[in-house]
């Protein structure tokens, strides 16, 4: 297993040269178990140092007070350390509207950067990525879900046991006299990925008892393939790109796979909700028509006129708007903005200490907003800057701007206002993030 997890971590570059510092989620299940036992076994070989994260969701009562105590003797014993955070996801699910799954989820990476680490490992195995696929397939998704789970999601996010069947880690477990706990949950039929594991896997077993290697030699095989096409979705992108928008002649020469992931790719960039299908078929019935328009939301929709297709946002909807935090997440026309500490300084982290959270709020721009660019250190006018930017007068009261008072902290797709970049004796760093 030790020299399986190796081969892994080398095939994929899943710690190179710059990563340092791991975190593990580490959920005390048999996965998480395997993996943070061989990670120790194998740091010193990458020079890395290790930190054990804990999320207790308070979902499952005493059971999930049973894991945190188990966890914590796991890693005492074993000088490892570790953080343990305990969230109300149930009070969180309801307030940011999510499931409870989405919501754990996303609480768990909220909480794995909080470790500042280069990386976080998470248990997810070929098991898992099986799994993964025929819940994808059941529901038609592309290639993308077909693929199964990537062994490394950038920036920073690595699965050493990506190419682990749950067997061996189990047995793993047992030959190396591992203990761990069992979720409850994973052994009822209630939920979909159960019913998959118990009931759909062993057909298959039956089918080929080694249906896992050719599972995973497909999802590879798919993997592969779907990169290349984005790789020419991308190029076909750039090559059709004009001021507006994109050329329609060029669109309408590509492969229909390309040109299906490049649809794809313009309607991330544009839409506010994760596109479906129905999405990227009419936009690509649009293209090879040639002209027309498509609303694709009730402040978006793509023109195709001329030899050019674009993407409008209705000149209605940008009305002066305003939404302060509440626990950190506000809710805004134009999506949801989270504000969570962080341990790590990217574009949209500033220095907490500098502002008062009392005068904090997310609005559209405010007459007279001014802004300091970190690079040139000159201060523009909003006006100014969205001009330079190109951005449209009907789309700028779309723009996200974070204020502190009356003082721009941050602005959206441009990221903070040099006034307010964390330094060397910055206590508190806050990232912005949009979620939806």
């Amino acid at each position: 297993m030790i020299c399986k997890v190796k081969a892994a971590v080398e095939k994929y570059g899943l710690i190179d040269k710059g990563v340092k510092s791991v975190a593990v989620g580490f959920s005390g299940g048999a996965d998480s178990v395997c993996l943070l036992d061989i990670l120790s076994k194998i740091k010193e070989d990458y020079g890395i140092i290790l930190k054990a994260v804990h999320v207790n969701h308070n979902i499952r009562g005493q059971e999930a007070v049973r894991d945190e105590l188990f966890v914590k003797d796991f890693c005492k014993k074993r000088g490892i350390e570790l953080l343990v955070f305990s969230v109300d996801v149930p009070s969180l699910a309801k307030e940011r509207k999510l499931s409870l799954e989405q919501c754990g989820r996303q609480v768990r990476y909220e909480c794995f950067e909080k470790a500042g680490c280069d990386a976080v490992a998470v248990a997810h195995t070929l098991s898992d990525s099986i799994e993964t696929f025929l819940f994808n397939l059941a529901r038609g998704t592309g290639a993308k879900g077909l693929g199964g789970i990537s062994p490394k999601r950038e920036p920073s996010v690595i699965r050493p046991l990506i190419e682990c069947t749950r067997q061996e880690i189990e047995a793993y477990c047992e030959e190396s006299s591992l203990q761990y706990v069992t979720d409850s949950t994973n052994l009822s039929d209630d939920y979909t990925r159960n019913h998959i594991r118990h009931r759909l896997v062993p057909a298959f077993e039956k089918i080929n008892t080694d249906f896992e290697a050719s599972f995973h030699r497909a999802m590879c095989s798919i993997r592969e393939q779907d990169a290349f096409i984005e790789k020419c979705a991308l190029s076909l992108l750039g090559e059709s790109a004009a001021e507006k928008g994109h050329k329609i002649a060029l669109l309408q020469k590509a492969d229909n796979a390309v040109l299906k992931k490049s649809i794809l790719f313009m309607l991330k960039d544009n839409m506010q909700k994760p596109p479906e299908a129905k999405h990227i078929d009419a936009v690509f019935s649009l293209i090879k028509e040639g002209k027309g328009k498509i609303e694709l939301a009730k402040d978006l929709y793509i023109l195709a006129e001329g030899d050019i297709i674009a993407f409008i946002r209705n000149k209605n909807i940008a009305s002066q708007w305003k939404s302060e935090p509440c626990n950190g997440v506000a809710k805004t026309p134009y999506g949801t903005f989270i504000l969570a500490e962080s341990a790590k300084v990217t574009a949209d982290s500033f220095d907490g200490d500098r502002v008062s959270s009392e005068g904090l709020c997310f609005s559209s721009r405010y007459p007279g907003d001014c802004f300091t660019d970190k690079k040139r250190g000159v201060t523009k006018s909003l006006k100014k800057l969205f001009n330079e930017m190109k951005i449209p007068v009907h789309e700028r009261n779309a723009v996200a701007v974070l204020h502190d008072g009356e003082n721009v902290v941050w602005i959206e797709n441009i990221g903070v206002n040099a006034k307010y970049i964390p330094d060397t004796n910055t206590q508190k760093i806050i990232t912005v993030k949009k979620d939806g």
